[in-house]
């Protein structure tokens, strides 16, 4: 008896909680408002993984280069830029420049740049390059496939950072161009402290490891991965030497504008392409031989310990 009057003592209490509890789920949960929370939260998620929805990176890769070919079809509306107006001819020195950030659909648990993402965001770099330093070259129906890529990690691009995707070539031989990628990002650059600790970086370099501030070089980049690919120029199933295709692209002394642009009025550089330059000498760019050999020397390096590991798990 004494149970059943404290039970029926407390339900009126249990039951005026009760009904609390469910208003106060109505007017934040059930109303407009939590419509509108849940669909910042939605769009939040939704801007911040964009770049990995289906497709996403179909559009991000091909749109420099659908670009380029609508730019060259409405060339006469919207002319583009000579080959003499490039305002280095030197291969080696030319740079290509993309910039991105780590969001968090590039990143891992461990809040930084996922290694997987690397290569994800260096192909769309290389098709930045493609429709632009290499332009004329894709333009007469040229391609440019991957043929190996090697990759060395040295420090972290941590969650939201903003960094730059830098590269140029290395070297080439008679098949090969080898291309050298860095992944840079310039921590507060643009901030008094940021400046302040390039500066202890570049000027106290034991302070600096003491201090765990990271490895600043003098253009005040922080360098953070090297990326090597080795690419090779094809038109259809046939093989170009790389000096052919970047000597038409405007580098080297042997490359001339006007009659690489007679050429391609006339409808004569992709047979050119195709085969005509065995029987033209004068387009193995010989002002670059020194350096090309050089760079040739660290960039077979890697190819060759590539081999030689497959040689091993083949035993």
């Amino acid at each position: 008896m004494n149970f059943i009057k404290v039970s029926m003592s407390v339900s009126p209490l249990v039951l005026r909680v009760y009904k609390f509890i469910r208003s106060i789920l109505r007017r934040g949960l059930l109303l407009s408002s939590f419509r509108f929370y849940s669909q910042l939260i939605l769009f939040c998620l939704l801007f911040l993984n964009g770049r990995s929805f289906p497709l996403v990176w179909h559009v991000r890769v091909l749109r420099h280069l659908v670009a380029r070919a609508i730019r060259s079809r409405l060339s006469s509306i919207m002319p583009l830029r000579p080959l003499e107006e490039n305002s280095t001819q030197d291969p080696f020195t030319t740079l290509s420049v993309y910039n991105s950030w780590a969001g968090p659909d590039d990143c891992d648990f461990l809040f930084h740049l996922s290694n997987s993402s690397y290569a994800k965001n260096l192909d769309i770099a290389r098709a930045q390059i493609c429709s632009t330093v290499l332009a004329t070259f894709m333009e007469e129906g040229g391609w440019i496939p991957l043929a190996a890529a090697d990759y060395l990690f040295i420090s972290e691009i941590p969650l939201f950072a903003s960094y730059e995707i830098r590269s140029r070539v290395g070297s080439w031989d008679d098949k090969w161009i080898y291309l050298l990628s860095e992944f840079v990002t310039y921590p507060g650059r643009n901030t008094p402290s940021g400046k302040k600790m390039i500066e202890d970086g570049l000027t106290d370099p034991i302070a600096s490891r003491k201090r765990k501030l990271p490895n600043i070089r003098p253009d005040g980049s922080v360098l953070h991965s090297v990326a090597v690919s080795v690419y090779c120029f094809k038109v259809g199933r046939r093989t170009v030497a790389p000096s052919v295709a970047l000597s038409i692209c405007g580098f080297g002394a042997s490359s001339d504008p006007s009659r690489i642009s007679g050429m391609k009025k006339e409808g004569k550089l992709r047979h050119f392409l195709e085969g005509g330059w065995r029987n033209e000498p004068g387009w193995d760019l010989p002002e670059y031989e020194t350096q090309r050999q050089a760079g040739l020397v660290w960039c077979r390096k890697l190819t060759e310990a590539t081999k030689a590991a497959i040689d091993i798990l083949k035993q």
